[in-house]
C-alpha cells in the first residue's frame, strides 16, 4: 500500500513538475519573441544563445534519462530525472530575462 502511494505521490510531481516547466518555457519564448519586436529589454546575441543552447541542454535531458532507466530508476523518476537539467535551464533563462525587465 504504502508503495503505491509513493508513486501515485512521484507521479503527481513530475506532473507538477512538467507543468511548471511548459509555464517557464513560455514566459521565455515570450519575453524572447517580445525582445525581437523591441517590447523587452534582451542582451545582444540572446538570438544566437537560444538557438545553441538547446541541442545541450537536450543532449543533457537524454544522457539523464537514460542512465536513471538503465540504473532501474521507476519510470517516473527516470522522466523526472531527464526533465530536471532542462528546466534547471529554462528557470534560469525565466529569471534572468525577467530581470531585464519590457522596454
Amino acid at each position: 500500500m504504502f508503495d503505491m502511494i509513493a508513486r501515485v505521490h512521484d507521479m503527481t510531481r513530475l506532473c507538477w513538475n512538467v507543468a511548471l516547466l511548459a509555464q517557464d518555457a513560455q514566459y521565455v519564448v515570450n519575453m524572447r519573441i517580445m525582445g525581437m519586436s523591441g517590447g523587452w529589454s534582451v542582451p545582444r546575441g540572446e538570438n544566437r544563445r537560444m538557438m545553441q543552447e538547446k541541442l545541450p541542454a537536450f543532449t543533457e535531458c537524454m544522457i539523464a534519462g537514460t542512465m536513471a532507466t538503465m540504473n532501474g530508476t521507476a519510470p517516473e523518476k527516470a522522466m523526472q530525472a531527464a526533465i530536471a537539467p532542462l528546466s534547471k535551464k529554462v528557470r534560469a533563462n525565466r529569471k534572468r530575462l525577467v530581470k531585464r525587465g519590457p522596454c
